[in-house]
């Protein structure tokens, strides 16, 4: 009797777990499409951006809290097209490791706020050494000891301190995401008498070393936009037996000329030394952080733009994409072997063997069809951030890996001169 009731129990339990997954994921749906019919602006309405600011340049101090008298010109984006009387509210965006161009356009939760509440000033500040806030740091010593948290909170203070000597007492929030909502929050922490609030979000505050975070804790987090939690149970997997397989077979020639032809790389690109492979492999691991970085449900040149190739969307999902063709489980990966078509291989950190991938051949490898198909869809993922623009004919992994791609000369930045001093 008290077996069948634990049972039924059990089920019971399994069944409310179910039932509140469902009632979570209702929840969300109707919230995205509240929020969506509530916007001030309608789906085909474009936004306002860089190109409707004012822009300003703030005298800075070079150092907040020392003797150095040295000063920069801070850039900053304002809009009053919302205040059309008086200002009566200010959000400021505190900038982060980009062109401030960047978060004028992409911050649309700044500009609805606005929309509905005539009287708000926006206003967009970049982070010191930024782009055209860059100071003139030429044959000074330790010129990058000024490029600090605390330096660059104290220029947002001034900044507010400037702001209320021409607008008077107003309220300020302050706006921030990824490492700017690690500023917002520890603005609020360090400046309370100067913002009524901050908004950080997507700030990983907790991931600093201090809290102690475990060390793989990025990697845990960025396969998770690749793996089931993304839509793609068996992707992460998938690319996590590529990347050894990669490393062992670029070892031989043979191996190197193979890989060279299921990756379409440029003539010489990949390189004849037995590091090749292992090169490779982590030029296209490399991307994927700025892919699940900029895994919006919506076309995006976001990341692109501030880190990648220019101003190029990437597609809806874009983490989905990539794992387009690797959806079916083909590879078996334990923490110290990867087994593809039968044919295993020992992992030991970035170092790997085998008995069969130093003899194979060129016909050999292409036998083996889970293998193929594994490469096939690792370039596939690969070129959806390398080749955004969808011209290249080949791929040079020392063009494409980590936030690099062939990034013209801030293309993205809308060069506009400043409207002068604040």
């Amino acid at each position: 009797m008290r077996a069948a009731l634990t049972a039924l129990a059990a089920v019971l339990l399994s069944q409310h777990a179910a039932a509140a997954r469902r009632l979570r994921h209702r929840r969300r749906w109707r919230a995205s499409r509240f929020a969506s019919r509530r916007s001030p602006f309608a789906t085909h309405t474009t936004l306002p951006d860089a190109q409707n600011c004012s822009w300003k340049a703030l005298t800075q101090q070079l150092d907040h809290f020392g003797s150095i008298e040295k000063t920069f010109d801070q850039r900053l984006c304002l809009y009053d097209g919302f205040a059309t009387k008086n200002i009566t509210r200010v959000l400021l965006y505190v900038g982060n490791e980009s062109p401030v161009d960047e978060y004028v356009n992409n911050t649309g939760l700044m500009w609805e706020y606005a929309a509905k509440r005539p009287g708000t000033l926006l206003v967009w500040a970049e982070h010191r050494y930024e782009a055209r806030s860059t100071p003139d740091t030429k044959g000074m010593r330790d010129c990058l000891s000024f490029c600090t948290v605390e330096q660059a909170l104290a220029d947002y203070a001034v900044v507010i301190q400037k702001l209320r000597a021409i607008y008077g007492q107003v309220p300020v929030v302050a706006v921030g995401g990824s490492y700017g909502g690690m500023l917002a929050a520890w603005f609020r922490l360090k400046y309370p008498a100067s913002v009524q609030g901050a908004i950080a979000a997507s700030a990983p505050i907790w991931g600093l070393p201090l809290c102690r975070p475990p060390l793989n804790g990025g990697a845990i987090a960025v396969a998770r936009a690749f793996g089931k939690a993304g839509g793609s149970e068996h992707c992460a997997r998938n690319l996590r037996g590529a990347f050894p397989l990669m490393n062992e077979i670029g070892k031989t020639p043979t191996g190197r000329t193979f890989l060279s032809e299921r990756f379409r790389l440029c003539p010489g690109s990949l390189g004849t030394d037995e590091e090749a492979g292992l090169r490779l492999a982590k030029a296209v691991q490399g991307v994927f952080f700025d892919v699940a970085e900029a895994d919006y449900p919506f076309p995006s040149t976001y990341i692109t733009s501030a880190v990648g190739p220019g101003n190029y969307a990437l597609p809806a999902w874009p983490a989905r994409v990539a794992c387009s063709e690797l959806l079916d489980l083909m590879v078996d990966v334990t923490d110290d072997r990867v087994t593809v078509d039968g044919v295993s291989i020992s992992v030991d950190w970035d170092a790997t063997s085998s008995d069969f991938f130093p003899t194979a051949s060129v016909s050999d490898l292409e036998s083996m069809p889970h293998l193929t198909k594994l490469l096939h869809g690792a370039l596939g993922a690969w070129s959806v951030w390398c080749n955004v623009t969808h011209t290249l004919k080949c791929f040079d992994p020392s063009q494409c890996d980590s936030s690099n791609g062939d990034s013209p000369w801030l293309s993205h930045e809308t060069h506009r001169l400043s409207d002068g001093h604040v």
